[in-house]
């Protein structure tokens, strides 16, 4: 087995999450620089916010020199960087997008795994009080405490 030589080794370049199956219309302004999120956390979707912070990716910084609306990448799996060429439509982000969808699901599902706990838990304490009500009536009752 012959290893290769570190220069020639390719690492891939980080992919950011997928924010959205399809892309995003914006319009920009000349003379203005806009910064692409490219991990896919930025609460400001499509441009960056920050969140990448520690992840060791970058946004990609966009100028253009006329104002025009154009379609920027929201599966991350563009091979035009921020620039969406349809990759959304294709198998990777058709299983990139399945993939988000599992993952949002199994969180909703937790979600509301724990809604009916804390749902159970209240009508237990709300069942419990509303029989320690009814027994304090009833002495009261009985005793003649009421007129």
């Amino acid at each position: 087995m012959t290893v290769p030589e570190a220069s020639s080794v390719v690492v891939p370049a980080p992919v950011g999450a997928l924010t959205k199956p399809s892309p995003y219309a914006v319009e920009l302004e000349p003379g203005k620089d806009y910064y692409y999120c490219t991990c896919g956390e930025s609460k400001s979707q499509p441009f960056c916010d920050g969140s990448h912070k520690g992840s060791g990716m970058k946004p990609q910084k966009l100028t253009v020199d006329e104002k025009k609306t154009v379609y920027l990448c929201g599966c991350r799996e563009s091979a035009n960087g921020a620039f969406c060429d349809g990759t959304h439509r294709k198998e990777g982000g058709i299983k990139k997008y399945n993939e988000f969808l599992l993952k949002r699901n199994t969180s909703l599902m937790t979600e509301l795994a724990v809604a009916k706990k804390q749902n159970k838990l209240l009508t237990s304490s709300l069942l419990a009080g509303a029989a320690a009500a009814v027994a304090v009536v009833a002495v009261v009752v009985t005793r003649g405490y009421v007129r």
